[in-house]
């Protein structure tokens, strides 16, 4: 859930990410300015939130345990299937990470695309793990919560001047068939895994290579991707099928041998297609609602654990099912609303303040200053 989701997640500079920004702006400004890409920011918002409540759980409804009622629990247990999320959240993180480069090298200095990635995301990181102790959990890249996206998404960063190295001499096509056996491999030293994230820091990052490289190449297609014709029933039809698709997804993983790592690639191919109507959509249209909270999506993704915890420590569960549910999520809200205010914006700031040199900035032109911020 960087960027990005991871997750990009930690996706939202002269180089990667999109500032997208919050203010209504037509299409035909996304067009011909190609300064903001709509509507990345608030896909990104929908994304943690699907998380988060797939964390959390459907809100309790008191379906009763027996019958078909069990068929209607299991649907309304896997609403919000975070998996699913992460992947497109990988995808949103390789467009913006791609997206200033791909109609060339955005960056004169990769010390700068270095210092701007894992300052904006490093220090919101280590600020969270630093806070887990005391809400009393542990909280590690190692632990089975949501760093592990981080994690591939840190290294997917690493690797991206040797990724445009490697596809300037093989291409696109080639370079995802290439990843996507080595996924394949990846799978096959363990078939029988249901959790996305089981293989551990050494191969999962090569599990998800695919998906977040899908997101470059949708960025290398941006110009052709932007023209197409989408109207808001077609829209809505990819919307409610990438969530039904997702719920279908979730209920094999937890109910049949078919596991996250075998279908969540593929639904990143959903995942692209998808988001390629919505970049469509957007070009002459203002900006959806949530493109301004989608600034703090990153937030919500790393903390939201931190806000339940907090939300037991001051004792939600002395009220009713519903009401704690409700106060645990209206104190998630709050909890990610301050820490985006009081860390991450402030190390999206140092980022770009120590990840551009005055010179490398008035050689830029503004247009391409204002795209290299998408992310940051």
């Amino acid at each position: 859930m960087a960027d990005n989701t991871t997750a990009s997640l930690s996706d939202a500079s002269n180089l990667p990410g999109l500032d997208v920004s919050s203010r209504r702006t037509s299409a035909n400004q996304q067009s011909s300015n190609s300064s903001r890409v709509l509507p990345i920011s608030s896909l990104r918002f929908v994304l943690a939130a699907i998380v988060v409540l797939g964390h959390l759980g459907a809100p309790p409804l008191g379906i009763p345990r027996y019958g078909l009622f069990l068929v209607a629990r299991g649907v309304v247990n896997n609403l919000f299937d975070g998996p699913a999320a992460v992947i497109v959240f990988f995808v949103i993180s390789g467009f913006c990470i791609h997206f200033p480069n791909r109609n060339g090298l955005a960056t004169s200095s990769w010390k700068a695309y270095y210092a701007r990635r894992y300052i904006r995301i490093l220090i919101p990181m280590t600020v969270a793990i630093a806070l887990a102790p005391f809400l009393h959990f542990q909280f590690s890249l190692f632990s089975n919560f949501i760093l592990w996206s981080l994690l591939c998404e840190e290294i997917y960063y690493f690797l991206y001047p040797a990724i445009l190295a490697v596809q300037s001499r093989i291409g696109w096509p080639r370079l995802l068939a290439l990843t996507g056996a080595l996924s394949l491999c990846v799978i096959l030293t363990n078939p029988h895994f249901s959790d996305y994230w089981s293989y551990g820091p050494r191969l999962n990052w090569l599990l998800g290579l695919p998906c977040w490289l899908m997101g470059c190449h949708l960025a290398a297609r941006f110009d052709v991707v932007q023209q197409r014709e989408v109207s808001p029933k077609q829209i809505w039809i990819w919307r409610l099928g990438a969530w039904g698709l997702s719920i279908i997804l979730a209920l094999a993983a937890y109910h049949t041998p078919i596991g996250f790592p075998w279908t969540l690639n593929l639904f990143a191919i959903y995942g692209v297609i998808w988001m390629e109507r919505e970049i469509a959509f957007y070009r002459n249209r203002p900006a959806p609602l949530f493109e301004g909270v989608g600034e703090a999506s990153y937030s919500m993704y790393l903390v939201h654990i931190h806000g339940f915890k907090l939300a037991a420590i001051l004792g939600v569960a002395a009220f009713s099912e519903k009401t704690a549910w409700v106060l645990t999520l209206v104190i998630c809200a709050i909890f990610a609303t301050l820490f985006y205010s009081l860390v991450e914006r402030p190390s999206h700031r140092l980022a770009r303040k120590l990840g551009r040199s005055k010179k490398q900035d008035d050689a830029s032109p503004p247009e391409l200053r204002s795209v290299a911020s998408m992310g940051s």
